[in-house]
């Protein structure tokens, strides 16, 4: 045979072959027919064909938007294709970044915040609350013109700051010129993570650690609703038309008005005819504010432990700075530690991720994880299926914090809730996850009182009143909450006036104590004279100590003395200032609350005097604190006309130092009250003026009463002669001598 030929032959039947195999691999099935490309019961044929874009609220449905066609030339399709192009992958369905806005601002009768969502991870941008502000200038703005404060708000930025937000983002922000770029930043109730595995079938598991950053398409958007969805695919090249649709999430959000609660639901669908086992990471309520506060800002963690068979919930409160270690992985109660709480130093290295505990663990197990400051949180409760019961969902949930920076030096633990596994079998419904979002102010009548505005019976049972700090080492739980009860009343006799409450309540607890400082008034005025006797008793016993105190104590007792109630009054107010200061400290009732218009405008702040900043005094610049000097004022004069207990028994040097404290106590206060709140500062001065007029009053009444009682008093000369000893001797002449 001829071999020209014969080679010729073979090249032809080798080019033959390598077109035959081309051609059957470019229509064979993807997965090797593993994946049915029809919709299965669970799958409708719609489900494929995902919008590229959202509809505007209340506008009729856009149709989808073609997918960008593939190259065609005469008719055939280019083999352009790379054998990494070739490869099945996943991919979800392009979106555009879009915004959407729940609630509103304008109804004071009607929602209770705004809600401001990002389809970006499907988060929240921001909540404003409707009836709070970020600065006391908003809050009078807003009540001398509600309707109007909007746009007069706008027209002057830089002096208004607008409603008081308790969800924000944390992190960097992304190019604000790009909207179809999402940014880096962490935003509140983002679904952040996400792990697929199908069952029984070669593909590849998938991890998507940036879920929050992808944009999900808008699917719904009224004025109290959104729904947004992400569709994960498995096929070649980002191609829809020739991949199967594996995966569906759907969340939801719901606002109510007159309600603090936002309502979410993240809805997981199985899309494929295969079981798939699911892990979901939900990023939590977060970029809740630090306090604007001169003593310092405030900002902790907190989770709700379910103790299972007493079915309650207890709050707790941690530290930004948490440690490993202890039950459920964090160690201990932080419930005192200092300002500026909230911040961390970027130099430190924090855990990453610190877990709380699991829901199906023994009890006590965790319900819910939040943020919270001195006067607002932000809760995240996982729903069980028994809605009408406390219980721990039926999801294995995860708890944990995770250190995020919230800017480029400050760090700050952002709270989640992880679902290590859902298994998802197909044709059944899609498994649903339930969140309620309390975002809100930490009021005790939202949270206790069932007859109060916005009350609801899940945040009683939930213990988020435990999210209340008093931020005293000294002011007991129950005796504030009680204060704050009583301050409430109050409020309402003076009509919303705090600072008229407060000097109520002075009046109050005055009549209540009038009797004991009366009768110490007594005390201390019947030991003044009885100096006299006190001092020749030292005279007689000199270092005799014992001898003398038992000697003093009998003269007391006689003369009806208890040295001990001078004091009495004042410890009996210690409570109450202790419980004052926490209910001033913690009350958002109290916040941007004014006494009078012009001065103390801020009762939960030190009041403030300025002038020009060129004319500047030493120490305090050019703002002035007038409240603690006239409180200092009001004690010097108490201090003077209080007589002290030892003051008949006092050595020289005693006395000196006694006299010394007269004027370093009035002092002392000043420095102590000098940044404290205004109300707490308007209620001692109050108190300690009332003092100074009662000792006044009840030292006249004794006085004159004394006075009286003297006038009335008759000298009746008795029969006969005078005793012997009260008669005058007899002269005695110079003869006289005594007889024997």
């Amino acid at each position: 045979m001829d071999l020209r030929r014969l080679g010729a032959t073979l090249m032809v039947l080798a080019a033959g072959l390598v077109l035959l195999f081309l051609y059957v691999n470019s229509h064979k099935p993807n997965n090797a027919g593993q994946l049915s490309t029809a919709p299965t019961a669970s799958q409708p044929a719609a489900a494929s064909a995902t919008p590229a874009t959202a509809p505007a609220p209340a506008a009729a449905p856009k149709p989808a938007a073609a997918e960008p066609p593939v190259a065609r030339a005469g008719g055939k399709e280019k083999a352009k294709e790379t054998e990494a192009e070739k490869t099945d992958k996943w991919f979800g369905a392009q979106a555009e970044r879009r915004s959407v806005t729940l609630g509103a601002m304008d109804d004071p009768n009607g929602y209770l915040f705004q809600v401001q969502l990002d389809s970006v991870g499907s988060a929240v941008s921001t909540a404003k609350l409707t009836n709070y502000f970020v600065t006391e200038q908003d809050e009078r703005l807003f009540e001398k013109n509600p309707g109007g404060y909007e746009a007069a708000a706008a027209k002057d930025p830089a002096k208004y700051k607008g409603h008081y937000s308790v969800l924000n983002p944390l992190g960097p922000a992304g190019p604000s010129d790009a909207a179809s770029q999402p940014g880096s930043e962490v935003l509140p109730l983002a679904t952040r993570g996400l792990t697929v595995s199908v069952e029984g079938n070669a593909m590849v598991d998938l991890t998507l650690a940036d879920l929050d950053q992808k944009p999900w398409e808008l699917l719904e958007s009224t004025a109290d609703t959104a729904r947004f969805a992400y569709v994960l695919y498995y096929g070649p090249n980002w191609d829809k038309a020739r991949s199967h649709p594996i995966l569906r999430l759907v969340k939801t959000y719901t606002l109510r008005k007159g309600d603090y609660t936002i309502y979410v639901s993240l809805a997981v669908e199985n899309l494929c005819g295969l079981p798939l086992k699911v892990s979901l990471d939900q990023i939590g309520p977060t970029g809740l504010p630090l306090d604007n506060d001169p003593r310092g800002s405030m900002r902790r963690v907190v989770y709700g432990l379910y103790n299972g068979p007493d079915n309650k919930v207890k709050a707790v409160l941690q530290s930004e700075e948490i440690q490993e270690g202890g039950p459920g992985g964090l160690g201990g109660l932080f419930t005192g530690i200092g300002r500026a709480v909230g911040l961390m130093k970027a130099a430190a290295k924090p855990p990453a991720r610190i877990e709380v505990g699991r829901s199906d663990q023994s009890p006590p197990s965790p319900l819910w994880v939040g943020t919270v400051n001195k006067y607002f949180g932000s809760m995240m409760y996982v729903l069980p299926s028994q809605k009408d019961k406390v219980v721990a969902p039926e999801w294995r949930a995860q708890f944990y914090f995770q250190a995020t920076p919230e800017s480029d030096k400050l760090r700050v633990y952002v709270p989640g809730v992880s679902f290590p596994e859902l298994l998802l079998l197909p044709g059944q419904p899609a498994k649903e996850i339930n969140f309620e979002v309390f975002a809100g102010p930490k009021k005790r009548e939202l949270f206790s009182d069932k007859g109060a505005p916005h009350y609801q019976p899940i945040y009683e049972k939930l213990d988020y009143v435990g999210t209340i700090e008093f931020g005293a080492c000294c002011s007991w739980g129950p005796l504030a909450l009680g204060m704050m009860w009583l301050l409430g009343i109050l409020s309402h006799v003076t009509f919303g006036n705090y600072g008229l409450a407060l000097i109520v309540l002075v009046f109050l607890v005055r009549l209540a104590l009038h009797p004991l400082t009366k009768k110490s008034q007594v005390s201390m005025m019947r030991m003044q004279k009885l100096a006299p006797q006190i001092q020749k008793l030292k005279d007689k016993y000199g270092e005799d100590k014992t001898a003398l105190n038992k000697e003093m104590m009998q003269i007391y007792k006689h003369q009806g003395v208890a040295p001990l109630w001078g004091c009495l009054p004042m410890l009996l107010q210690l409570p109450i200032w202790g419980a004052l200061y926490g209910a001033l400290y913690a009350s958002v009732e109290l916040r941007h609350a004014g006494f009078l218009p012009v001065w103390l405008t801020d009762l939960s702040a030190p009041d403030t005097i300025a002038w020009p900043a060129k004319y500047g005094l030493p120490l305090v610049g050019h703002t002035l604190h007038l409240l603690p000097l006239l409180l200092t004022v009001a004690m010097f004069f108490q201090t003077k006309l209080t007589p002290t207990m030892t003051q008949a028994t006092a050595t020289p040097d005693q006395a000196r130092q006694q006299k010394m404290m007269q004027y370093m106590m009035p002092g002392m206060m000043l420095l102590f009250f000098y940044s404290t709140p205004s109300g707490l500062t308007l209620y001692i001065m109050a108190s300690t003026f009332a003092g100074v007029i009662e000792q006044v009053v009840i030292r006249r009444h004794i006085q004159a009463r004394e006075a009286a009682a003297a006038a009335a008093e008759t000298t009746v000369p008795l029969p006969g002669g005078t005793f012997r000893g009260q008669r005058p001797k007899k002269s005695r002449g110079p003869f006289w001598t005594k007889r024997g």
